[in-house]
């Protein structure tokens, strides 16, 4: 039997709200006060009707209560998958839930239509879809609330994101200082055997010192701050790590480096970080100690001028053919003299009167004869010959029998030289007709008769030179000129052989018979000064105040006096023709650099240990690259005393040095030689924004790289 229908029902407000609490799933350190959502249903009805189909109450509203943030701890939100999780799973029991209330509910008025039902749990669906998004929105809506606050609190905090870029940004500057000074070891090493430079010879003479000098400071003050870069990497993994390290470490760093090793020695013997810091110190010592080598080695550099084959000019070459000699008559011997003043001892060859050359004496080089016309500087090439000529002088009883006996001079010889000093008054020179020579060398004898050279003026006791010639070779030689313009000034200024021939023609008879025609033998040539008190210009090389002669250069000026004879006398009897020498100018935009051996010594040394302190701080530095912990905050803290002090004052070892406004700095040092760690405080741990700390290791952990800090 149907139930009776009853006429009226009764209302009653239902103080109970059906509610459902969706608690958000967080992880361990954040579990307490979190928002819940409240679905309620407000004023149920409640039939008396058993047969009466109750409605499914209306869709809850979802409300977000949400504290306010001074309310709020700020605590870390878990993984998002977990909150999905859970806010799945509560969805579900609702649904659950209010199905069964459908079902079961005895008030069901039958005939009801069912399809309410499914709309009721599609919305409950949507529901859920909804309220997951309105959660995710809620939870970034918090983290960037939370970071604005942070923000405001501490504008300046900045990310700490350390990258291969950063870092190597930082280790490329010691790579960099390795590279360098690789380059000083090869420019060094260039230098010794000639580096040519397209640079004008006189700037290179103005400035090459100063350019090489400025090359090894660069190089050295480089290598001193690409130690310190790796040193303070060091310190700062130090200072980092789980155990901590020494405040005082970052007094070393702040010190300059040459007076490490005394902050080192101030520190107590007790503490934790002086014995390293000590031995490490003296590689900064060493690296400033290289200093000292820039000033040596700007001193080693010299320079010569690059010279070019350009046109040909018309010059006079020379053949020593006893066939085609013949005597011109000229020049003399007196001419000779009467220019020898104006004579190059460069012009002659190597001569030992002005250089160090051969231990066989000097060698004298007769080359071309200018014929044109040539610019001040420049130099032809032509065919030519040298020979070596060695004098040795003592002196020598000439009156005596023995000197007869020895070969040194025949009797008519010493007959002719005792009546040379009957006749005059004034130096003289003689050449004496015992002259020996062979298919390889030529000997001559001479005497100087009123010197002051063997215990003063004396008849007999005379100064006798013995000069031999050998080493006859032909070759091709440089001769080059100066001049101011006119062809009248030109002068012969050096000759310098260019190369030697295979085929000697020159030979010993051609050298002796133009000997013989410009100095006859067992004649008397006075050796008349040009100027009052002073020598003959052919002895000036045989003073060194062209008043007397100076008896230990006597030999080496005799050696150039028969150059200048041998000069005269191949002009006045070799066989001579036109020809064509190829003229050689000096370039003005070029230039070789050389390094003596002292400049090339400070070069190497000053490179190789420099690249070996640049080599050992790259292969420490290259430690950044494998540490988790980012290391540029300790790094500023350890370098750079702004940053020290900002920390320093909030960390509690600010307080030991309370008192010492007026102590000395090692005191200071002393005082806060205490181990600490630098990483982040554990108060932040929870916050957006952490703070860097300077404390004991316990109480900070690690930073992370990709934080902001502050």
């Amino acid at each position: 039997m149907p139930p009776p229908k009853r006429d009226s029902y009764t209302a009653v407000p239902s103080e109970q709200s059906a509610s459902v609490t969706i608690n958000q799933a967080t992880d361990s350190c954040c579990t307490d006060q979190l928002p819940s959502v409240i679905v309620s249903n407000s004023e149920a009805q409640v039939y008396s009707d058993p047969n009466y189909e109750a409605p499914i109450p209306p869709i809850p509203t979802r409300m977000d209560t949400v504290k306010p943030e001074t309310e709020l701890k700020s605590k870390r939100v878990s993984a998002k998958d977990d909150d999905e999780d859970a806010f799945k799973k509560t969805h579900r029991v609702v649904e659950t839930k209010l199905m069964d209330e459908g079902e079961q509910n005895p008030m069901h008025i039958p005939g009801t239509d069912t399809a309410n039902v499914s709309k009721e749990s599609m919305a409950v669906y949507q529901l859920g879809v909804g309220g997951n998004q309105d959660f995710r929105s809620s939870k970034n809506s918090m983290s960037s609330s939370a970071a604005s606050i942070g923000l405001s609190k501490f504008p300046h905090a900045q990310e700490v994101c350390e990258t291969f870029g950063s870092k190597t940004k930082k280790i490329g500057m010691v790579a960099f200082v390795l590279v360098l000074n690789t380059l000083l070891v090869v420019v060094g090493y260039l230098m010794t055997n000639g580096l040519l430079i397209y640079i004008s010879p006189s700037l290179i003479t103005f400035a090459g010192g100063v350019v090489i000098e400025l090359l090894l400071l660069l190089t050295n003050v480089l290598t001193i701050e690409a130690m310190d870069i790796s040193a303070s990497i060091v310190i700062a993994a130090l200072l980092t790590q789980k155990k901590g390290y020494s405040m005082a470490a970052c007094g070393f760093m702040q010190s300059s480096p040459i007076h490490r090793v005394q902050y080192t020695s101030q520190l107590s013997l007790n503490s934790p970080c002086r014995k390293l810091l000590q031995r490490v110190s003296y590689l900064w010592v060493l690296g400033e100690a290289l200093k000292l080598l820039s000033p040596l080695g700007a001193t080693g550099v010299v320079s010569s001028t690059v010279r070019t084959h350009a046109d040909a000019v018309n010059c006079i070459v020379f053949q020593p053919s006893l066939v085609w000699m013949r005597d011109r008559l000229y020049p003399t011997i007196k001419s000779t003299a009467g220019v020898a003043e104006y004579i190059f001892g460069n012009a002659l060859g190597c001569m030992r009167s002005e250089h160090e050359c051969t231990p066989d004496g000097s060698e004298f080089i007769f080359g071309p004869q200018l014929d044109g016309s040539v610019g001040s500087g420049d130099t032809i090439v032509g065919k030519g010959f040298s020979m070596m000529v060695a004098s040795e002088c003592e002196c020598v009883d000439l009156a005596d029998r023995s000197a007869v006996e020895r070969g040194i001079l025949s009797e008519a010889d010493q007959l002719n030289f005792k009546n040379a000093y009957s006749n005059t008054s004034a130096a003289f020179m003689m050449r004496f007709s015992a002259t020996t020579y062979k298919n390889e060398s030529l000997t001559t004898v001479m005497a100087i008769g009123n010197m002051h050279i063997c215990g003063g003026i004396r008849e007999s006791v005379v100064p006798t030179c013995t000069t031999v010639i050998h080493g006859l070779q032909d070759a091709m030689v440089q001769a080059s000129f100066l001049t101011d313009g006119t062809p009248a000034s030109i002068a012969l200024v050096d000759s310098v052989i260019e190369s030697y021939s295979p085929i000697t023609t020159i030979t010993i008879p051609a050298v002796k018979q133009s000997l013989d025609y410009i100095w006859p033998t067992s004649t008397v040539f006075p050796l008349v000064s040009n100027v009052a008190g002073m020598l003959n210009a052919m002895l000036y090389w045989t003073s060194s105040d062209l008043v007397a002669v100076d008896p230990t250069l006597l030999s080496a000026g005799i050696e150039t006096l028969h150059s200048m004879i041998l000069r005269a006398g191949f002009q006045r009897s070799f066989d001579s023709k036109g020809s064509s020498c190829t003229r050689i100018v000096s370039r003005t935009d070029q230039t070789v650099v050389y390094l003596t051996s002292w400049g090339s010594a400070c070069i190497y040394a000053a490179g190789t240990v420099q690249i070996f302190l640049s080599l050992i701080s790259l292969i420490v530095a290259s430690y950044w690259y494998f540490s988790d912990v980012p290391l540029g905050p300790a790094i500023r803290v350890i370098t750079q005393p702004t940053y020290f002090m900002s920390v320093f004052c909030e960390s509690p070892f600010s307080v030991m040095l309370v008192g010492t406004g007026n102590a000395q700095v090692h005191v200071l040092w002393q005082a806060v030689d205490v181990v600490v760690r630098i990483g982040e405080s554990l108060e932040t741990m929870d916050e957006p924004i952490g703070r860097i700390k300077m404390e004991r290791p316990k109480l900070v952990q690690a930073m992370t790289n990709g934080r902001m800090y502050a």
